[in-house]
């Protein structure tokens, strides 16, 4: 009697395991053939429009633009590569073949770590510089191009020494698993040992040290922001009787914080969804502990293609971050897309209208009496009054450098 209720009981806890497992390998396969294509195409637009703003005057003479030029074709190149590659062994049975692959895993493996630690420890070292430009804006210079590409270089050499590993020990995966195309294996005692209990650690160090950099970055940016609305107000009462030195450097401080202000709202909005997507993944990884029976259910190989997904989603997002806290990003984008369809003149009629609004306001502010318009023969004149107010405002107004 036991035997008989029994073991329909068990048949129908299969067939109900069974069922749920199908269905969760259909959402994976949905999620794999839709999502990538969909990054890659948004991905890559994005990115090549952060690298068009980064050159536009706003921005070009800032070391912050080497950074986020740095980042956007990082981020663009990776989806052109490792997600399409990704994509394509998901969603295609039979694409690759084991002895074909075996060198291009080498590659991907390397190259797909290298890219994902490479976003991250630029995204530290740019807040940290704009961190350091806000906290010492008298010492530390803001428009060091040459340092900010120093920096990237030895970021480079820093993740290629990290990551080099991969160059030895990766290879396709088992038909069984479809999680991803690439995996490391082992194949001597002093690899595997490394593998299993040097590099998790070595790499959790490196995540860690990243995000308490990118934290303490953007709590002094923050920090900075909020005290620098009283700065004005403190130096001039501690400044009364001081020299005209003095009063430069006020200037020149106060000037330094205001265009710092417009960056920092995207440094920290970048750091933020960084933390918020990246972490998933590394969480992920920690749980697993780097073993590929981990992923052999349908329900952990869905989670590694949520968390890998998220991983790449930081990829695409950044430029709708830009967009969102960064005014000066916005007016650059907009002056491009002007450029695009009504050409440069009309880029240029633009500032000289907003430049003419101005110096309208201006003269009324200082006279408190209508302008007087002056022929247009004779506005340009080098020896008018009018010319030479031009040439001595024009570093506020019609200059587009932040």
């Amino acid at each position: 009697m036991m035997n008989a209720t029994t073991v329909p009981f068990s048949a129908a806890a299969t067939s109900e395991v069974s069922a749920t497992e199908t269905k969760t390998q259909r959402s994976g396969d949905v999620i794999n053939a839709v999502y990538p294509p969909i990054l890659i195409f948004v991905g890559v637009t994005c990115n090549v429009l952060i690298i068009l703003v980064m050159r536009t005057k706003q921005f070009c003479r800032q070391s912050t633009s080497v950074f986020m030029t740095t980042s956007a074709v990082n981020d663009a190149l990776s989806l052109v590569i490792s997600m399409t590659t990704h994509w394509l062994y998901v969603s295609f049975d039979g694409i690759y073949y084991r002895n074909d692959v075996k060198g291009i895993c080498k590659f991907l493996d390397f190259y797909g770590w290298g890219n994902c630690d490479f976003g991250i420890l630029i995204t530290s070292m740019m807040t940290v510089d704009r961190a350091l430009a806000m906290k010492f804006p008298l010492r530390f210079k803001t428009k060091s191009i040459t340092r900010a590409r120093i920096v990237v270089l030895v970021t480079v050499m820093i993740v290629v020494a990290k990551e080099f590993h991969f160059l030895i020990g990766s290879n396709m995966v088992p038909e069984s698993r479809k999680e991803r195309l690439c995996d490391v294996f082992p194949e001597t005692e002093s690899y595997k040992f490394f593998w299993k209990q040097v590099w998790p650690w070595l790499h959790l160090v490196y995540l860690s040290v990243c995000f308490i950099i990118i934290i303490g970055s953007n709590s002094v940016l923050l920090l900075q922001i909020l005290k620098s609305s009283n700065f004005q107000k403190i130096f001039k009462k501690t400044s009364k009787n001081s020299k005209l030195l003095d009063q430069n450097k006020f200037n020149y401080s106060t000037r330094m914080r205001k265009q710092l202000h417009t960056i920092a709202p995207m440094l920290i909005g970048e750091s933020l969804v960084l933390l918020l997507l990246t972490f998933p993944f590394s969480v992920q990884l920690s749980i697993s502990g780097y073993n590929p029976e981990f992923y052999s259910s349908p329900d952990m190989s869905l989670l590694f293609s949520v968390t890998f997904y998220m991983l790449y989603t930081n990829k695409c997002v950044t430029f709708f971050v830009y967009l969102v806290t960064g005014g000066k990003f916005r007016k650059s984008l907009k002056q491009i897309f002007r450029r695009w369809f009504k050409g440069k003149n009309s880029v240029r009629k633009s500032q000289f209208n907003n430049f003419s609004k101005w110096y309208s306001i201006k003269g009324d502010l200082q006279t408190k009496k209508p302008i007087c318009r002056t022929p247009s023969s004779e506005v340009w004149n080098t020896g008018s009054s009018f010319s030479s107010d031009i040439q001595t405002e024009t570093s506020y107004v019609v200059s587009t450098h932040l």
